[in-house]
């Protein structure tokens, strides 16, 4: 769990304040989203080992290129790039912008950030896809996945996440996108990601 990041209204005290506002205002008038129903089936579990406990990782693309091994992590307020990642991509650190607040893990544990970069996402292909401009902040860290998708992200897309199907749904003008992830891969990483914990150069 990450706490930190733009799910706060912003980066500023005064936008803060008024996100604070605006909660204490929930529930005056009908701010119902009208948002359609989504349902999962059998047939989105196919080729799932059931009675699982795995992460739902998923493969996005960011900056015009297919990344892979996307946590997507519901319990994360900020969005997360790490660096390998970043460099990967072939992005600047030039084009980083100042990040002035901090991170804060599990018993508010300070994370480090390098600052952060808007970059357009898009979730699925086709005619069913959502593209956003994500602002990430970007984390030189040892970690088992390139990014982290936050809460703050997943309410933008409307998303509905079933963790026994490993998937995620989210509405599109041509209809409800399903984004699944891969139970192999996500073994895989979890397994990674305990490993590097135990190792403190993060080899």
């Amino acid at each position: 769990m990450i706490n930190g990041g733009f799910a706060r209204g912003g980066i500023s005290k005064s936008s803060c304040k008024r996100h604070l506002k605006e909660i204490y205002h929930v529930g005056e008038g009908d701010g119902s989203p009208d948002l359609p129903t989504i349902s999962f089936t059998k047939e989105d579990a196919a080729g799932i080992i059931l009675g699982h406990d795995n992460l739902v990782v998923i493969t996005i693309i960011l900056a015009n290129a297919n990344l892979h091994r996307i946590l997507v992590n519901q319990g994360s307020s900020a969005d997360i790039l790490f660096k390998p990642a970043f460099d990967k991509l072939g992005l600047q650190e030039k084009e980083l912008r100042a990040y002035p607040n901090s991170l804060f893990g599990l018993g508010d544990t300070l994370i480090q950030t390098l600052r952060y970069i808007p970059l357009h996402t898009t979730f699925e292909k086709g005619s069913r896809s959502r593209t956003l401009s994500i602002d990430y902040i970007v984390v030189d860290v040892s970690s088992a996945y390139n990014a982290l998708i936050s809460r703050t992200t997943l309410n933008q897309l409307a998303t509905v996440i079933s963790i026994p199907h490993l998937c995620m749904m989210f509405p599109t003008p041509e209809g409800i996108a399903t984004v699944k992830g891969d139970q192999k891969l996500a073994r895989r990483y979890y397994n990674e990601s305990l490993n590097l914990k135990g190792d403190p150069k993060g080899k």
